[in-house]
């Protein structure tokens, strides 16, 4: 099916799973709930003034392959907040906690130098290029995961492709040879994460909580994870040799495309 390219690098990420209020855990891989909102937050669709959530249904029938160039190392952060004599946190009921029980700990889990390529389906075209042009020019500002994590590149790679997901096997891979033993065989090993069953005899899809449905209600869906070699010649050192190699491919003709 037609579609984009986005590219997904920072040297923080947070894809939220399932948590307790206490420790806020991340995937090792975008998921569909939080790439839907980027774009949503490219389009500008606004939080609904009564329910305090946005309506991101239009956006349903985008489909996404994440290519996980470089996975990335997990990390704990400490959070506290509230806390002091006069400032506890607030409550439910307009209050605020006792004093002595103002500071709320949290362990926030994140990703540390990741880097995931992700093509981006629909066959609706209308809808892929609205998209598109939205992420060139986004109404809000785009976070991986959580609101303090921008993205070190402006995400959107490439619009207008007939198959974006066939680009993913030839793009430069943003990782270092070295990786999964690319410099000793000649080829890397790359995950995937697919939206859609790709039809092989691999391994079952896994069941996920991960389709937005309205504020914090979620839907479930299959994925399926793969994993497929890459000549170990397209892997190039994260930034600028990367950058450059990635301006050759999306333009042969030599106009820069970043």
């Amino acid at each position: 099916m037609p579609g984009f390219l986005l590219h997904l690098a920072a040297p923080w990420q947070a894809w939220p799973a399932p948590a307790l209020f206490n420790t806020r855990p991340t995937l090792r891989h975008p998921t569909r709930s939080a790439l839907t909102g980027m774009i949503g937050a490219a389009l500008g669709i606004r939080h609904d003034p009564l329910t305090g959530y946005a309506d991101l249904s239009e956006l349903s029938p985008l489909r996404y392959t994440v290519r996980i160039d470089r996975p990335g190392t997990q990390r704990r952060d400490f959070h506290t907040v509230g806390g002091g004599d006069s400032s506890t946190v607030h409550i439910g009921d307009g209050g605020r906690r006792a004093n002595g029980k103002g500071t709320l700990v949290s362990y926030r889990w994140f990703l540390a130098d990741a880097a995931f390529t992700v093509a981006v389906t629909c066959a609706d075209t209308d809808l892929t290029t609205r998209c598109a042009q939205a992420l060139r020019a986004p109404v809000f500002s785009l976070h991986l995961g959580r609101r303090g994590f921008p993205p070190s590149y402006p995400p959107l790679l490439r619009d207008g492709l007939d198959d974006p997901v066939a680009e993913l096997g030839n793009l430069p891979l943003n990782r270092h040879q070295d990786q999964h033993g690319g410099k000793r065989s000649g080829h890397v090993l790359v995950d995937y994460v697919l939206d859609t069953d790709p039809q092989d005899d691999g391994p079952p899809p896994a069941r996920v909580n991960d389709v937005p449905l309205l504020g914090r209600l979620f839907g479930t869906r299959d994925v399926w994870h793969r994993t497929r070699p890459h000549p170990a010649g397209q892997c190039l050192a994260p930034r600028q040799d990367w950058l450059d190699r990635l301006d050759a491919y999306l333009n042969p003709e030599g106009t820069p495309a970043r």
